[in-house]
């Protein structure tokens, strides 16, 4: 730039530097720098400043889409990137004074979402100005370029469909849910209002943006209408591309669009939905829709592949019938695959959504049938622990423990992903409380003390958890070991000194043992669950319906006092009415094991034996507000 023979840097010079920031910038090495975006637009800047004071003469300054495009991919991964370093703990700090553009100031505070999105889409505007500016001054008056002036160039400062793309992609996954999904169609609109307010062919509007827009609305949050928007977003790029016979594959349709309309819905697959298969069902009319345009198009890339079966299978995978769904859905993959279709070959990732489809359907034969058939290099701890699930859920302790002691062999072989983690270990552990093993105390103390032993051998993935300390108290509780209390306490204990801190469960595990605690440790049982009990608000812990459940049948088992009993019970009646924990179960539990006297001493109702005069209904809703009637103990 201050050359003394005569060499200039031209636009070219400005864009191989920027390019070299952009290279660091979005690499995944230790040396990321993340002020190259803020950096690499001040390069800009100064060469639109030239190039302006040219008077949009000098063609060789002449920003390029490709030169701003660069400063646009950077801002639109910052907020990526961003996340990355900061799930990976490090210490760089973003660059925080101002940069002067020649529209505004860059917003600094990159400490909230969409710090790059909004930067990218300032840049985007900046263009958009500049283009104009420069039409104006060369007095362009076609969307070719032609009757400029003599002294003009061939080349102009035009925004492209890829920097609305570019921009789009920033908002989709700048974290910022529906708001960011808004953006992106905002976006859209604008790209395609200029297209037809200035005919330029660089704004035609293709399929990445319709791709990027549905993208964002897959991840805008759980509700069902982000799906049904995205779908109806698949609707308008249908019609602008269904049948298009260009010669740009960027303005045809494929099956990413589709998958991704199909991810939206699989996204919305939850255990808690109420509508059973809806979003399976939705994400499989996808499939049917995208297979029938195949068929009628021959466009060989609208047809479904793995991860178009992939995404139908992880909608239906928390259905009633998902596993047979997920079963069928492999087979038509399989069938699929073998008359031509070579991108529908069911892959690892395939398979096992189908095993987690089978376990989360009870379809454990099926699940152990597919996990047997793979190949041992192919495995991982992710299938590995997913039959461990289904072991666990069905206790059957034995099975569990074998497949763990074949993760660790595989392991000591050199598969490194099939190496148990703390999830394995507890998920075994669940298993034996399960189960009805009489060695259960034993063996869960053994995998236990295991997993500890390999977390203290450099192991980072056994590291001990609140979690795992919990399985092994339930185990504990639900044995025949004597003084089991007591263990169940020593292991409460052990909890802080292994880095873990107890959780409402943990006490409530331990108040529970005690109300079970045998006949000649009643007086020790009772004092240790009193003292659970009082500890919680120190523990910053708020008592629940299993709080108060375990302490009402500890009372009733352990006190012989019969005055002392009632007023610990009304003392805790009392409290619990208040906290609105208050459910079914403890009042039946409260008239079955008191006298009428005792049991209206205690809760201010009166009882003539007949059931209908103890529903909860009838009381207060305050009393229950926060209640839950799963009987958990």
């Amino acid at each position: 730039e201050e050359s003394e023979k005569g060499v200039t840097a031209d636009v070219y010079s400005y864009t191989i530097v920027m390019n070299a920031m952009q290279r660091r910038f979005l690499s995944g090495k230790g040396d990321r720098y993340m002020k190259d975006p803020q950096r690499a637009e001040e390069l800009l800047a100064r060469l639109v400043r030239k190039y302006e004071e040219s008077g949009f003469t000098e063609g060789k300054l002449c920003p390029t889409s490709v030169t701003f495009g660069t400063v646009l991919s950077m801002y639109a991964a910052a907020d990526r990137l961003r996340k990355e370093n900061l799930s990976m703990n490090q210490s760089r700090s973003w660059l925080t004074r101002n940069v002067e553009s020649s529209t505004q100031r860059i917003v600094s505070d990159v400490e909230y979402l969409g710090w790059g999105a909004e930067n990218a889409e300032r840049v985007l505007e900046w263009i958009i100005g500049l283009s104009e500016r420069e039409r104006r001054s060369r007095g362009i008056d076609s969307a070719d370029g032609s009757h400029h002036h003599a002294s003009g160039h061939d080349m102009f400062i035009r925004p492209c469909v890829q920097h609305f793309v570019t921009t789009s992609h920033a908002w989709a996954n700048s974290g910022k849910g529906i708001e960011g999904a808004k953006r992106c169609e905002s976006l859209k609109n604008r790209n395609i209002s200029l297209y037809e307010s200035t005919g330029y062919a660089e704004l035609r509007p293709n399929v990445l943006l319709f791709g990027s827009l549905i993208d964002a609305y897959a991840k805008a949050n759980e509700e069902e209408e982000s799906a049904e928007h995205a779908e109806r977003l698949l609707d308008e790029a249908e019609n602008l591309f269904l049948h298009s016979h260009s010669s740009n594959p960027n303005e045809r349709l494929s099956n990413i669009v589709y998958n991704q309309v199909i991810d939206a819905w699989s996204r919305r697959s939850s255990p808690k939905r109420e509508a059973g298969a809806l979003p399976g069902t939705r994400a499989e009319n996808v499939l049917r829709r995208m297979m029938y345009n195949f068929r009628i198009t021959g466009n060989e890339h609208m047809r479904p592949d793995v991860i178009s079966y992939t995404g139908v299978m992880k909608a239906y995978i928390n259905s009633p019938a998902g596993g047979e769904k997920a079963l069928e859905l492999l087979d038509e993959m399989n069938d699929e695959y073998m008359n031509g279709n070579r991108g529908a070959k069911p892959d690892t990732k395939a398979i096992s959504v189908v095993i987690d489809a089978c376990i989360k359907n009870g379809l454990s034969t099926e699940a152990e049938r597919l996990f047997s058939d793979i190949d041992d290099s192919e495995k991982s701890i992710v299938m590995f622990n997913t039959i461990l699930t289904g072991y666990k859920n069905e206790g059957r302790c034995h099975e569990a423990e074998s497949v763990l002691r074949r993760m660790i062999t595989l392991s000591d072989e050199g598969y490194a992903n099939c190496s148990p983690n703390t999830l394995s270990y507890y998920l075994c552990i669940v298993a034996l409380s399960k189960g009805k093993d009489e060695e259960r105390a034993t063996r869960g103390r053994i995998l236990f003390n295991e997993s500890i032993q390999r977390y203290r051998g450099g192991d980072s993935s056994c590291e001990p958890s609140t979690d795992l300390f919990n399985a092994l108290a339930q185990v504990f509780s639900h044995s025949d070991m004597s003084c089991r209390e007591n263990e169940v306490l020593t292991l409460l204990e052990e909890m802080e000194s292994n880095g873990c801190t107890p959780t409402l469960e943990s006490f409530n595990i331990l108040i529970h043992t005690c109300s079970r605690a045998e006949a000649n440790n009643t007086r020790n049982a009772l004092q240790i669950a009193a003292s659970a009990y009082n500890a919680l608000d120190a523990a910053g812990l708020t008592a629940d319906s299993v709080t108060y459940m375990s302490m009402i049948r500890a009372i009733l088992n352990l006190m012989n006092d019969s005055e002392g009993k009632v007023q610990a019970l009304t003392a805790l009646f009392k409290k619990c009415c208040e906290g609105g924990f208050l459910n079914q179960h403890m009042i039946n539990i409260l008239a079955q094991d008191t006298s009428s006297d005792e049991f209206q001493s205690i809760t201010g109702m009166s009882w003539s034996g007949r059931s209908d005069a103890l529903q909860i209904e009838s009381l207060p809703l305050e009393w229950s507000q926060h209640s839950t009637s799963q009987r958990k103990n």
